[in-house]
């Protein structure tokens, strides 16, 4: 590179040249730059026979550009001092890289959150995709915590790579559980930006790296990869929104994690987490399965740590994010991808969200993709499928939406389904379960559409289960084909909202305890036989000619008992009648 030959005029600039042969590699000395002065406003960086570049620990540096001539050589610029000002602040034009080799910033102090050591600031830009940035401790193996990146003010992380990581020796106490991170406050953005973020190395399992959003602050048309935990018991990397940030139109990518032992669990897959009012924005979020058998799955959950909603009655929402949850491959056969929305600090909304459930190529419930509305009392807020559109996908486990609340106790509110639509589709082969939606314990289907379709060739189709003391209020149920209601799990009569059955099976417990369907508007029924799959509770059988109430609608008496045929109980034959407006079904034993 070419030396300005007016050197004290661009020293009195603030401007300042890396030498060509430097007397040390200490950005602070100013025996390192020509004319003899720490540049302030723009360093230049050309070729030079030292491009290993420090901060020493008495002074902080504040420049507006960093910029990398056409001739420039590859420059690695590392932060390891801690001080109560970051070592390194950016707040004009930010990086600007001219030449084709790829400039490197690493952050590898053991900082907290809130003491940066690489800061952007103003409108400042991380750069092009030839500048590349490391967040981590100093080594891997034998380091705690990581440094932290920060963007304030309208900063942005331009086209950069990041990389996000955490050391392997667990951290002295509790507040510095986090390893390297990548904040955004204010107004800022991710820009185009990269981001692999890497999960706990130790046997402390709650260390990450991570990217956080806090306050306005978006996402962009950032990607960003959480990688899944690679040791027993241990976290994946984690992406983060709190406050009213969003995720914008950024891409997620959350692995499932990639080890398990029979003492410490399984590894925890990559996460993204909405907290406080955050939203999903129209993000894309993938949750991929576990790699190996009892690690869990990738993860986009919302309200599950504790940054609490600023407006009354409010929560983090999935915004119109699109989240596809994949379900167990026999390369990848740990747990389901998933989504979760805890509710355990803010009301939780689906949104206007897209879910995709994918089943699973194995026969195990939890291996197929997922999206979780639940509670655990004694509990402040709920979850809620908003306006939210669930699609349950078929496999050798159906993929599936569950409402439920787990640990003791009754719940102070209870997770609903909203106005959300739920379609459950229906297998594809003999080997091929439906996908399903599940209300258990108190939780409420609310005003949710709630479509069980066919399946095709042999195939299970989709199905509605209400179970325990769940709650049907205003829900509209449609059967088509061989989808099904299935009340057999629910603890009696169930009421609903409207029912339209094309065919479709009706799955109900009789006994003591008969898990009556009660509608409470006119059922419509259209093209063939509707199915009645009845059976006893164990333990329980029928009396000859005693009659049960299966089915109730205001308007049952238009339609004929011939239109509905259900099973026998051993060799007793079902007789089935239309009482006005409830069907009742008897069985008389053979001779």
């Amino acid at each position: 590179m070419t030396r300005n030959a007016n050197t004290p005029m661009l020293t009195r600039m603030g401007l300042g040249n890396w030498k060509a042969e430097p007397s040390n590699g200490f950005w602070n000395d100013g025996a390192n730059w020509d004319g003899g002065t720490v540049p302030t406003a723009s360093a230049t960086f050309g070729k030079s026979n030292i491009t290993s570049i420090g901060f020493t620990d008495a002074s902080a540096a504040t420049i507006l550009s960093i910029e990398f001539g056409p001739d420039a050589d590859a420059y690695t610029f590392s932060v390891h001092v801690l001080a109560s000002t970051p070592a390194l602040t950016i707040e004009g034009a930010g990086i600007v890289n001219q030449s084709t080799k790829t400039q490197h910033f690493v952050v590898a102090s053991q900082g907290t959150y809130n003491q940066p050591q690489l800061k952007f600031i103003g409108s400042a830009s991380a750069g092009s995709d030839l500048v590349s940035y490391y967040a981590g401790p100093t080594s891997l193996e034998d380091s705690f915590g990581g440094g932290t990146i920060e963007f304030c003010d309208e900063a942005t992380g331009g086209s950069a790579h990041f990389v996000s990581r955490t050391g392997k020796v667990a951290p002295p106490n509790d507040n510095s559980t986090l390893g390297g991170q990548i904040v955004f406050r204010d107004r800022t953005t991710a820009g185009t930006a990269t981001f692999s973020i890497w999960g706990t190395l130790g046997t402390d399992g709650d260390t990450f790296g991570n990217a956080v959003f806090h306050d306005t602050a978006s996402a962009d048309h950032a990607t960003f990869t959480n990688n899944g935990g690679t040791v027993p018991g241990g976290d994946g990397g984690n992406t983060q929104f709190y406050d009213t940030s969003s995720a914008a139109h950024g891409l997620y990518l959350n692995y499932g994690g990639t080890a398990h032992d029979t003492r410490l669990g399984g590894a925890n897959g990559g996460d993204v987490a909405f907290d406080g009012n955050a939203t999903g924005g129209h993000g894309h979020f993938n949750n991929y399965p576990a790699t190996v058998s009892g690690a869990n799955g990738g993860v986009t959950s919302f309200n599950n740590n504790p940054n609490y909603p600023t407006l009354q009655n409010a929560g983090a929402s999935a915004g119109n994010g699109c989240y596809l949850n994949f379900g167990a491959t026999t390369e990848s056969p740990g747990g389901g991808g998933h989504t979760e929305l805890t509710a355990r600090y803010g009301f939780s909304n689906a949104g206007k969200g897209s879910f995709y459930n994918f089943g699973s190529a194995l026969n195990e419930s939890w291996t197929a993709g997922h999206t979780i509305f639940a509670i655990k009392p004694p509990n402040e807020f709920f979850p809620s499928a908003g306006n939210g559109t669930f699609w349950n996908l078929p496999g050798a486990a159906g993929g599936f939406t569950v409402f439920q609340s787990y640990g003791d106790g009754t719940p102070n509110q209870n997770p609903t389904a909203g106005t959300g639509t739920f379609h459950n589709l229906g297998g594809s082969g003999a080997d091929q379960q439906g996908g399903y939606t599940r209300f258990r314990n108190t939780s409420k289907a609310e005003n949710a559409t709630l479509i069980s379709h066919t399946g095709a060739n042999g195939g299970t189709g989709g199905t509605t289960l209400f179970e325990d003391r769940s709650q049907g209020d205003g829900a509209h149920v449609q059967l088509i084909g061989n989808g099904a209601l299935d009340l057999t799990g629910h603890d009696g009569a169930l009421t609903i909202g409207t029912l339209s059955i094309a065919t479709g099976i009706l799955r109900v417990l009789l006994g003591t305890n008969t898990t009556t369907l009660v509608v409470s508007n006119p059922v419509q029924l259209s093209g063939g036989v509707v199915t009645l799959d009845l059976s006893f509770p164990e333990g329980e059988t029928f009396t000859s000619g005693q009659q049960y109430d299966v089915l109730q609608a205001p308007n049952l008496s238009q339609y004929s008992a011939s239109q509905f045929e259900a099973n026998k109980i051993g060799t007793a034959e079902p007789v089935i009648t239309i009482d006005g407006s409830t069907l009742k079904i008897a069985y008389h034993p053979t001779a």
